[in-house]
């Protein structure tokens, strides 16, 4: 008798946030799990865009009244990451992301500043960055757009920071994950997921003309 295995592919929903043009007033709006008062995190995403080096772009905000956690694809000098301030940040001379799906992965610990950049899996040097400082919670992450004040948001954006591309699988951990950790969630491996914001599960508040599609995987 032969015995016959069949493999069976599940395919599942994923979701993808598209910006297809230049705006002030495209966004999304995530709301966090838990309370996001950070002495430590991992932020991974995946982007692509078409934008070339001629401005910089906003991938990540999270803020109050000032810019508490920003990452900034610079012009013309790789991805940077801002705390507690916009003006000093910390700089990783990396390609910038171009119309391939790129994930970034950020690492920061305020016990000794250790902050490290992954690209597709690919772990820059580590620079010193904001040791001892702590993010605090109580503000609002936007995807899209870089509001310099939370509390005026209706006022409007700066379309010329705005991301035009896509973005998708935004997660944040209040810890740092290990670097096979980081590899394997590029590689599509499980890992625990983002106990902050979670791509699966996370609540997603969209405004101006941001598209929300379901892809499979």
């Amino acid at each position: 008798m032969r015995l016959y295995a069949f493999l069976f592919l599940i395919s599942v929903p994923f979701i993808t946030v598209i910006f297809p043009t230049q705006t002030s007033t495209s966004y999304v709006e995530m709301t966090p799990k838990k309370d996001m008062t950070l002495r430590a995190f991992t932020l991974c995403l995946q982007v692509a865009t078409e934008l070339s080096g001629e401005r910089e772009i906003i991938l990540f905000a999270y803020g109050k009244r000032d810019d508490e956690l920003n990452v900034w694809r610079e012009q013309n000098r790789g991805i940077s990451l801002y705390l507690g301030e916009s003006s000093n940040g910390v700089t990783f001379k990396v390609p910038d992301p171009g119309a391939l799906h790129t994930h970034l992965c950020l690492t920061w610990d305020s016990t000794t500043g250790a902050s490290t950049l992954f690209m597709n899996g690919r772990r820059s040097l580590t620079k010193v960055y904001k040791k001892g400082h702590t993010i605090p919670a109580g503000g609002k992450v936007i995807l899209g757009q870089d509001p310099d004040n939370i509390e005026k948001m209706e006022a409007g954006f700066d379309a010329n920071q705005s991301l035009v591309g896509e973005i998708f699988d935004v997660n944040l951990w209040d810890f740092v994950l290990s670097d096979s950790d980081i590899l394997d969630l590029y590689s599509g491996k499980k890992v625990q997921r983002g106990n902050i914001f979670d791509w699966e599960t996370t609540n997603l508040r969209v405004s101006g003309n941001t598209l929300v599609l379901k892809h499979q995987v």
